[in-house]
């Protein structure tokens, strides 16, 4: 059933549709993700089950529909739409007698196709192993060495080969190593912090962030019609209208269901995001899917603690829709079409407004012990006056925007005792 004769990965696909399928387009997107890889597919099963089997996911009556269907089929791999746990993979495995992978393996390929900066290439290779550590040792390896295919391409023969031990002193060490060049990111953060303010791109895998990003920017950014072409964070200086300049970051795309080794492996990466002052939110208005895809990226945001960022949706490849009217209903939104490069003004006028909101003159009372909270008056405000009253407590009189206020308030019970407009 397995021929090695040909150079390009022929994969036969088994799409389950199960009791916590989401929603229609998954299959479509799956689909994706293994033309991403460069394979070809060799056929494609689908497979509707009630419920899962604990050893292989679906019953002994479909597999062997499965058997007879793959048995005159010549492929190189057997991909699962759904995740399977370790032994369901080695049963699968044993009884169909060919590898098998699962949707978390293929997008781990993926990335690991992707990936080009040192951190980047760290941070895949330790959400392979903690992937492949329940795994090993497989009895497919032969399929690595000759042809690096999809699913197979582990982070490296030595480490598929060794054992439990020394894979957890390769995963130690690729951690402390992550965790160096964290520190070094945290350092280059706050100084870009200090010297501008930042604008983060997010957005679902494929919706134009960095054809976006490359407009706005006067960038060269590799863009490509695929699933996550761009893994490593980008900056690059942009001047608003009112000739401030801000500095403006593309990160990777997200997915729904993004595996959970690869949110933390990526969790410094997506820290970029979390220190940002303003988010832009690319959606792809012509993907009939967009609203699902709109909450797969928040619930991400959500995940890794940057909601209460203020967000820009910008609704871009509004070129390729004839009904414009869901722009309108949602929140807080820019049309753009980042290839066409219109809109682009609008939305630089927006983002302007955004990071030069309205002032506030208030009068914040503190405790003596809260220095913290002071401390981040004094960045995020222009103060104007500190007293110590007569209740020995601090009052600060300072001109801030209803954003910063409330990020603090969400922080410490802080009290403004005088709220109104500054006047400018």
């Amino acid at each position: 059933m397995i021929n090695h004769k040909h150079s390009e990965i022929r994969t036969h696909l088994v799409i389950v549709n199960g009791p916590d399928s989401p929603v229609a387009n998954d299959n479509e997107e799956f689909i994706s993700l293994v033309l991403s890889t460069g394979s070809s597919i060799a056929g494609i099963t689908y497979i509707n089950v009630r419920s899962y089997n604990r050893n292989t996911l679906i019953g002994k009556g479909k597999i062997d529909d499965l058997i007879k269907k793959i048995s005159d089929e010549e492929f190189d791999l057997l991909v699962f739409s759904h995740d399977l746990i370790a032994s369901q993979e080695r049963n699968l495995e044993k009884i169909l007698k060919c590898p098998v992978i699962d949707r978390t393996r293929l997008i781990l390929d993926i990335f690991a196709k992707r990936a080009q900066s040192s951190a980047g290439k760290l941070q895949v290779e330790l959400a392979q192993l903690n992937h492949l550590s329940t795994r090993l040792v497989r009895g497919w390896t032969h399929l690595e060495r000759q042809k690096g295919g999809i699913g197979l391409r582990g982070p490296g023969e030595k480490q598929l080969e060794t054992d439990r031990r020394l894979l957890g002193i390769r995963i130690k060490t690729i951690k402390a190593r992550l965790k160096k060049i964290e520190v070094q990111r945290a350092v280059n953060r706050k100084s870009r912090m200090r010297s501008a303010k930042t604008v983060a791109l997010v957005g679902y895998t494929n919706a134009g962030k960095s054809t976006l990003f490359n407009a706005l920017t006067s960038a060269d950014t590799f863009t490509a019609d695929q699933m996550f072409a761009t893994l490593d964070p980008l900056f690059r200086p942009l001047k608003l209208s009112n000739k401030q300049e801000i500095i403006m970051s593309d990160t990777v795309g997200f997915i729904r269901d993004l595996p959970e080794t690869l949110v933390q492996a990526f969790l410094s990466t997506l820290e970029e995001i979390c220190s940002a002052d303003l988010i832009l939110h690319v959606l792809d208005m012509s993907d009939r899917n967009f609203y699902e895809n709109k909450h797969a990226v928040e619930k991400v945001l959500k995940q890794i603690n940057a909601e209460n960022i203020p967000v820009v949706n910008v609704c871009n490849k509004i070129d390729l829709i004839q009904n414009k009217s869901e722009v309108f209903s949602i929140k807080n939104a820019a049309a753009v079409s980042a290839q066409n490069r219109s809109g682009l003004d609008e939305l630089i006028d927006k983002v302007s407004s955004m990071l030069e909101p309205e002032m506030t003159l208030r009068r914040i009372k503190l405790e003596l012990g809260q220095s913290r909270i002071r401390s981040e008056i004094y960045e995020s405000s222009n103060v104007i006056e500190e007293i110590v009253n007569d209740h020995n407590q601090i009052e600060i009189l300072c001109e801030m925007d209803d954003v910063s206020f409330d990020r603090l308030k969400k922080n410490e019970k802080i009290e403004a005792i005088q709220s109104k407009i500054a006047n400018h």
